[in-house]
């Protein structure tokens, strides 16, 4: 936990104690001036009190830091010393300051400037009292610093566990889906298909180079994420020849859009595994890009496969992973649906759409 005096603001002290003190002085002057004292002579004699108090302020503040690390059972009680100690030296400059006056300026106040036990005791209160509050005041906004200190270690711990969270979900798609390549490229070696299995662990190699070397927790442009999807679709390719269709519908302004890196891999895979594997003539993937209002919404649709081959209610691993990513980084307004037909299975994620803000005067 931070301490009390990192986390009390000094600035805030001398505002509040100034306030509070000329606050208290200038309301003196005024109860003087409705006793026919004068407000401006009562005023100005308050100038040098004001002056001590708040030296003894600024001492009092400097006695609580040094009690900074102390259990409240000795800070309060040493602090209350001090503050009844600040109250005896005001008082007695506040006494001494009148009697002065009294004697050398206006001996009309003889009266009501008497030194007595009752106005000593009065004095003394007051000003204890006034120093008590000075205190308590150190308090409360060194409270309210810690709640907020507390506030913002909570927010960043969060913030970094979010982090790390969607770092962790990006990157189990990289062993899901090298499993599933590695597979692949063990199939064609099995089958003495060679040369398609070298000229895919090439390819294999590229994708993995490019993928490992995008932040996880960046956001890229569409055009990077399309460009990626391309490259491992070029991988499935050497697989599946011309039995793989592919289509890309994507307006040039959205290709700027901002999108999780590696966010439309697990769906083109799916497709590609569910749709274009078991079929004989193959499939065609559709991936669509379109603004609907201040949303993104991306679609992968496949042909030639029936709801039978499609992931029950979109709960496969890179589905669901999806789908707990853009919960991550969007809450309610990154979301993935899926819908299964006779006539093929589609997966729409939508986001809040992000354009960069143009630069004014660029062509």
């Amino acid at each position: 936990m931070e301490s009390a005096a990192r986390t009390l603001p000094g600035g805030a002290i001398a505002k509040i104690s100034l306030i509070l003190w000329t606050f208290g002085y200038v309301l003196v002057a005024v109860l003087a001036a409705m006793m026919g004292r004068g407000f401006l002579i009562q005023l100005l004699v308050q100038v040098p009190l004001w002056c001590v108090a708040v030296t003894l302020v600024a001492g009092l503040y400097a006695v609580w830091r040094r009690l900074d690390t102390r259990p409240p059972a000795i800070r309060w009680p040493l602090m209350a010393l001090a503050c009844l100690a600040a109250g005896a030296i005001q008082s007695l400059a506040d006494l001494s300051l009148y009697a002065w006056l009294t004697k050398a300026f206006f001996p009309q106040w003889r009266n009501w400037t008497e030194i007595d036990i009752s106005r000593v005791a009065f004095v003394s209160i007051l000003y204890s009292w006034t120093f008590c509050l000075n205190a308590t005041l150190f308090w409360a906004l060194n409270s309210e610093e810690q709640a907020k200190a507390q506030s913002r270690r909570a927010a960043e711990a969060e913030a970094a566990a979010q982090e790390a969270k969607i770092e962790a979900l990006r990157f189990q798609l990289n062993p899901h889906f090298l499993f599933n390549t590695l597979n692949a490229i063990s199939s064609l070696v099995i089958k003495n298909r060679n040369a398609e299995a070298e000229a895919m662990t090439t390819k294999l190699a590229s994708f993995l180079r490019t993928s490992f070397d995008t932040d996880p927790k960046a956001p890229i442009s569409l055009a990077d994420e399309l460009a990626t999807i391309e490259a491992y679709l070029d991988i499935e390719g050497v697989r599946f020849g011309e039995r793989l269709q592919v289509e890309v519908d994507c307006a040039p302004r959205l290709l700027l859009a901002r999108v999780p890196s590696f966010v439309l891999q697990p769906l083109v895979e799916n497709a590609v595994k569910y749709a274009v594997a078991p079929s004989r003539l193959g499939s065609r993937i559709c991936i669509a890009a379109r603004e609907v209002g201040p949303d993104l919404e991306i679609s992968v649709a496949d042909t030639g496969r029936g709801g039978a081959l499609a992931p029950a209610s979109g709960t496969g691993v890179g589905l669901n992973n999806t789908r707990t990513r853009l919960a991550a980084l969007y809450g309610a307004a990154g979301r993935l649906e899926t819908a299964a037909g006779a006539a093929g299975f589609t997966a729409t994620l939508r986001l809040p759409l992000s354009l960069p803000t143009p630069i004014p005067g660029a062509a």
